[in-house]
């Protein structure tokens, strides 16, 4: 007999998916009794852990945490027979993840602060312990609140959401109020922040994972109307969002309905990333493999990050990290302003002439502005007929996440990205979901977020290295950073070539190293002939030099170009500084790979002051442009001279 479920339910799964497919199998392993102790009070808390079959902890790994519901304790999720209990646990074991159940300050909980620190606990004991990659959390009732909750106040930790029967309104809701205000520590009329922060409603501009909610018309535990605004208004957003409404349902979610909401979020979340990826998409230790990267400017190495590679250069170097012996070749084959019709065009010359293993297709920014959705989907599965029609593996990658602008607002990007998806769910292609892996770090951290891009929708070599990472995980199934990998050596390839080959060199330079850069390359070859334009910066603003650069400097053509942006000049805002320093730098290098050399010297080479607030940021910046910067070490009290001089042999 099926016991009635009292008070609320809370379930909460976290998510890391090592497979797009398997077969359905079956939880065996015995559950064990995990005991914690709360960093926040000292007290001992428990969760339940139940490892799928044939689980291999040095692989990626989902984990599904189901959280019980009022009234309850932590092994209401591993044993009883209710259906959104049995749910959760063939959805686990469907896509083999790891089952979790916490006590999370048993019996009433409702997310609050305590109950929020043991989650926070708890998946910090998983990831120190296993390699988890996605983390989707599911509830009904007081559990659909709670996921919904926890997704809101900690968005950057969750990749998805199914939420059952739950509010996402507590300011509103008016049932089970003495417990609620024990969770939080106070009624609303004492803690009335804590009740909007803990609403999901009023913070949906966090919520930009995949999520599914099911309400029924007839609850009278917890009325479905918060959750139905919230589901309308993400729609609007162009949210991936699933409602499932029975107008006539009750205060519980059938088995088949809660099956369809994790299978939505599942969909989802197995597109992102390497979630869908089981194991390695090709056979790396085999033979010699090649893979080539076709899309538009985001793909091709421009200006953006530097002028000498981009993603599909570091994805080389990403592979070789994942897999050492690995023999593998990737060919760059973006070019700026191209769409998928312009990839048709080139698809024999550019990519199948190479007969890779692999290609990876990236396009949708160009697209997005020239033709519909319905053409864009027809255009990407022309790509990836023809593609297979040469043997050659494919995955699909949505475009980068960007800053709104006229021609291109988000809300139509993401619409773009849906076609993507649509694609690759109809035609069984994995998918590298670049977009929302940018979304969910502009969530986690807006301003890191802004200084991935060079500009409103390309990235900066930080940016790519990001994306690399990200395509490098699809493809081998394995992390990797590429954070400490610095820009190529030597820095002073045409400047070096020239003066080798007895010819003049054309330096266009900021005081004072346009008096400096003569003598010191003199010093590197005595026959050095030298031609110096003086970049004048006395009396100029930021925004003055940043004219300058986009006027004159490829205008010039010169072969090497010195940015030394003088300290104290100021910006209203640290966005105006960031936007103004990257285009000096960007206008100062060629628009396609680099045709002359660019090096930029740290304020603080000149003057020893480092009060300047922005003094870390142009670190930031010129590390991101993948630029060779000329810095002062701390302590060091060598002349600008003598700085400059050492970093120049160095770039030599």
């Amino acid at each position: 007999m099926r016991r009635s479920f009292h008070g609320c339910l809370l379930i909460v799964c976290v998510s890391v998916v090592l497979a797009t497919m398997f077969p359905s199998v079956s939880v065996t392993a015995e559950p064990q009794d995990i005991v914690v102790l709360s960093k926040l009070d000292g007290t001992e808390q428990r969760y339940v852990l139940v490892l799928p079959d044939g689980f291999d902890s040095q692989s990626p790994v989902s984990v599904l945490i189901a959280l019980h519901g009022h009234g309850s304790d932590r092994w209401q999720f591993v044993k009883d027979g209710r259906d959104e209990c049995r749910a959760a646990r063939d959805a686990a074991a469907k896509q083999r993840m790891i089952y979790v159940s916490p006590d999370y300050r048993a019996k009433t909980s409702w997310m609050g602060p305590a109950a929020e620190a043991d989650m926070l606990q708890i998946l910090d004991d998983l990831r120190s312990k296993y390699r988890v990659h996605k983390v989707v959390i599911t509830g009904g009732s007081m559990g659909g609140t709670g996921a919904l909750t926890f997704a809101a106040l900690h968005p950057d930790k969750v990749d998805g959401v199914v939420s059952m029967n739950g509010t996402a309104n507590l300011v509103e809701y008016a049932l089970f109020q003495d417990a609620i205000a024990t969770s939080f520590g106070g009624s609303k009329q004492d803690k009335p922040e804590e009740y909007r922060k803990r609403s999901a409603e009023l913070n949906a501009d966090k919520l930009t994972m995949p999520m599914a909610m099911t309400t029924g018309g007839k609850d009278k535990f917890v009325p479905p109307d918060s959750v139905l605004r919230l589901a309308e208004a993400l729609k609007k957003q162009n949210r991936p969002v699933k409602s499932i409404h029975k107008p006539d349902g009750g205060h519980d979610t059938k088995y088949g309905d809660a099956i369809e909401a994790f299978d939505f979020v599942f969909a989802q979340v197995l597109a992102v990333g390497t979630a869908s990826v089981a194991k390695p998409l090709l056979d790396f230790n085999a033979k010699p493999l090649t893979i080539v990267c076709l899309g538009d400017s985001v793909t091709g190495v421009y200006y953006h990050t530097g002028g000498r590679r981009a993603y599909p250069e570091m994805l080389e170097v990403a592979i070789k990290q994942a897999i050492p012996n690995s023999n593998v070749k990737v060919i760059n084959a973006g070019i700026s302003g191209h769409s998928t019709d312009n990839g048709l065009k080139r698809l024999d010359s550019d990519v199948l002439m190479h007969k890779p293993d692999l290609v990876t297709i990236s396009f949708g920014l160009n697209d997005m502005t020239r033709m519909s959705e319905e053409q864009y989907g027809k255009n990407l599965e022309t790509l990836v007929a023809r593609c297979r029609e040469a043997k050659a593996q494919v995955v699909l990658c949505t475009p980068n996440s960007v800053i709104t602008t006229g021609g291109r607002p988000i809300e139509k990007l993401k619409r773009y990205c849906d076609v993507i998806h649509a694609t690759a769910q109809s035609l069984k292609v994995p998918v590298c979901d670049q977009f929302a892996a940018g979304e969910a770090f502009r969530v986690k951290d807006a301003w890191a977020f802004r200084c991935i891009l060079s500009d409103e929708i390309h990235p900066n070599m930080d940016g790519h290295k990001l994306m690399a990472q990200e395509l490098c995980r699809t493809i081998t199934g394995k992390e990797v950073s590429l954070a400490n990998v610095g820009p190529l050596q030597p820095a002073l390839v045409k400047t070096k070539a020239l003066i080798e080959g007895g010819k003049p060199v054309k330096v266009l330079a900021m005081p004072p190293f346009d008096a400096l850069i003569g003598p010191a390359l003199k010093q590197l070859s005595p026959q050095a002939t030298v031609e110096v334009t003086a970049w004048s910066t006395a009396g100029k603003s930021l925004a003055d030099i940043e004219r300058f650069a986009k006027d004159s400097v490829r205008a010039m053509k010169p072969d090497l170009v010195i940015i030394a942006v003088p300290a104290g000049l100021t910006a209203a805002t640290d966005e105006e500084y960031f936007r103004s320093y990257s285009w000096i730098m960007n206008w100062s290098l060629s628009f396609g790979h680099q045709e002359w050399d660019c090096l930029v010297v740290h304020p603080s080479v000149v003057t020893s002051d480092s009060s300047d607030p922005r003094q870390e940021l142009i670190r930031r910046l010129v590390k991101a442009q993948e630029l060779t910067l000329i810095d002062r070490s701390a302590g060091e009290a060598a002349s600008a001279e003598a700085i400059f001089g050492k970093a120049l042999k160095q770039a030599w």
